[in-house]
């Protein structure tokens, strides 16, 4: 008979582990969330930041920086954007001889053109691949704070950050199954009658 308790005990306990288990995990698109630390003046030899909090939390799959930088040189500038320890270079002293602005430029993994490319031109209205991945960013928490750092290098032109923001796709914590939570509840019900039933036989 005790045997038989064993059994029943695991089976039991196995269904209920198998319903926890049945979940789903929810990819759910940030709305994009801008800077409210713009405009920025980018001055000659400076180091200048523009920084946003995301409120919202998940695990990122996905994520992209939308910038606009008013620059007479942008050979001047190297851009990065940081968050949760990483930080991700998007454009490292690009633009060529003469080459001004960032307008509308959104930086994005999945984009056909490179920032570096031969023949990606100033001032980059659109989509570019990043020069680092924003991919390393996958897996932290969208949560926090999220800054943009722009340097210029040289003197003789300075500039303004207009805009700064991202843009992001997140998967939220694990929620179970509203079924797998009844089957969950009529398993411990079962493992808690089982036991009684079992216990006045012995």
């Amino acid at each position: 008979m005790k045997f038989k308790s064993h059994l029943l005990t695991l089976c039991l306990a196995a269904a209920a582990v198998s319903t926890i288990g049945a979940s789903r995990a929810h990819a759910a698109v940030i709305p994009t969330v801008y800077s409210t630390s713009t405009p920025v003046a980018v001055c000659d030899l400076c180091t200048v930041t523009s920084v946003l909090d995301v409120a919202s939390h998940g695990l990122l799959l996905d994520v992209n920086a939308l910038v606009d930088i008013t620059h007479g040189w942008d050979a001047d500038l190297t851009i990065s954007l940081s968050h949760a320890g990483t930080t991700v270079l998007l454009s490292n002293r690009q633009g060529g001889s003469g080459g001004a602005n960032y307008t509308g430029t959104i930086f994005d993994d999945q984009a056909g053109v490179a920032i570096n490319a031969g023949y990606a031109y100033a001032p980059y209205t659109g989509a570019f691949r990043p020069q680092e991945a924003l991919a390393r960013f996958v897996g932290a928490d969208v949560f926090g704070r999220w800054t943009l750092v722009v340097t210029d290098h040289e003197d003789g032109d300075s500039g303004i950050i207009n805009r700064f923001g991202i843009a992001a796709t997140a998967e939220a914590a694990q929620v179970p199954e509203p079924g797998s939570l009844a089957l969950f509840v009529a398993a411990l019900l079962g493992f808690g009658g089982a036991s009684r039933r079992l216990r006045r036989r012995a």
